[in-house]
């Protein structure tokens, strides 16, 4: 643990405390925006310079400077960054034993940078302030693809009547989860302050719009889980009764002829796309009963679909496991997904508890935004399969960074 001398600490009014000014922080700050942003994929010429990985470079290089020279240690985050790292390690071990061994490595790789991100929140949000500052730039940063969503809806830019937007929210799904998962932190990440609140009630508007034209069922499903269990969190009748409106419009107009795919909720026995999701979470159970240990190797469900594949099935091509849950079984094993399941639950565990015990009003609700958020994860994860994708890690990572700062508050 960090320890810091009182003169090394200024406390704000929240009674959380930062030692000086990190440049390390501002630099994650833009890292997370360009996250968002895919600017070398809307500005071809930057793939040379690829700015996020230039940017993450920088921040791990000044975060070794700044703690060298503050005489501190780094934090680890325990158990959350030991699960991590197991998550990690296990990983790396199923290249060995993996179908296809470039594959594997790719996607640990991939989790490598993930990995550093979170360590990254852990050690350089080390305020409320902060915390708010990382919230705020997501939600920001989460305008781009709900902006650049919209705008392909509108010119008809679309995939089977579905609006996407492009590099990791090229996928419709994709964008409804990532989006979804904005919505507390939107909500919460503004403090008492009417005007921010009102900004982000206004951007949180945009972003339900954007997801209600990629018309993903499981996001219809796991945006009404949000709000649900935003509502009962909160425990005000205003807001239950305002959410159970939106919700309720939500689903009459998916189930209207407002909604342009040719598959909705109905006769889910004759869609293939829904059965093409249920074979997926079929097949990476099979998967993981013919490896048990190490799995197929991390990112390998895909290439391992046609030989789990049912007979008889339609599908244009190879497919991922469709249940994050599942897709770590198959792809990992045990020695994998037992990591990886404990890391998730974690999260949710200490957003709880940081909500239930915290003696800061200001962190407690931030600790119902990263909890609800966190569910909001779960709820998509059970369709699709995000075990590759950036938002566990730094919802987890901001879990830590939230419980940090309250146990050297309270100190």
């Amino acid at each position: 643990m960090t320890s810091y001398s009182v003169s090394e600490i200024r406390f704000n009014d929240r009674g959380a405390g930062a030692p000086g000014i990190s440049i390390s922080y501002w630099m994650l700050l833009v890292f997370v925006l360009l996250l968002y942003l895919n600017l070398p994929l809307l500005v071809p010429a930057l793939q040379v310079v690829r700015p996020a990985q230039l940017v993450a470079g920088a921040t791990l290089a000044l975060l070794l400077v700044e703690t060298v020279f503050a005489r501190r240690n780094l934090e680890f985050a325990w158990p959350e960054g030991a699960l991590l790292a197991g998550f990690l390690a296990a990983g790396a071990i199923s290249c060995v034993t993996a179908l296809w061994p470039r594959q594997a490595a790719e996607s640990v790789s991939d989790l490598v940078k993930m990995t550093l991100v979170f360590f990254f929140l852990v050690n350089c949000t080390n305020t409320e302030g902060r915390l708010r500052g990382v919230m705020w730039v997501m939600v920001i940063g989460g305008l781009a693809p709900a902006a650049g969503t919209l705008k392909n809806n509108l010119q008809g830019h679309l995939e089977e009547g579905r609006a996407s937007w492009v590099g990791i929210f090229g996928n419709p799904n994709e964008v409804a989860y990532s989006l979804i998962i904005l919505l507390p932190l939107a909500f919460l990440a503004a403090g008492r302050s009417l005007l921010k609140r009102m900004a982000l009630l206004s951007i949180a508007i945009v972003y339900l719009a954007a997801i209600f034209v990629t018309f993903s069922r499981g996001g219809l499903v796991a945006l009404a889980a949000v709000m649900a269990i935003y509502a009962w969190r909160k425990r005000s009748p205003v807001l239950q009764g305002f959410l159970v409106l939106v919700a309720a419009g939500g689903l009459l107009l998916s189930s209207s002829r407002y909604w342009s795919r040719s598959e909705d909720f109905s006769s889910l026995q004759a869609d293939v796309s829904f059965q093409q999701r249920i074979a997926t979470s079929q097949a990476g159970l099979a998967m993981f009963a013919d490896h048990p240990v190490l799995g197929v190797g991390l990112g390998c469900s895909m290439i391992a679909w046609p030989l789990y594949a049912p007979d008889n099935l339609y599908t244009r091509g190879s497919l991922v496991t469709h249940n994050t849950f599942i897709q770590a079984l198959g792809e990992t094993g045990l020695v994998g997904s037992i990591p990886f399941f404990l890391f998730v639950g974690a999260g949710l565990y200490y957003a709880r508890k940081l909500t239930l015990a915290s003696s800061h009003e200001g962190l407690a609700d931030l600790g119902v935004a990263l909890e609800v958020a966190l569910w909001g994860f779960v709820v998509c994860g059970l369709s699709g399969g995000y075990v590759l994708t950036w938002f566990p890690y730094l919802l987890v990572g901001l879990v830590s960074s939230a419980r940090r700062i309250e146990t050297r508050a309270a100190a």
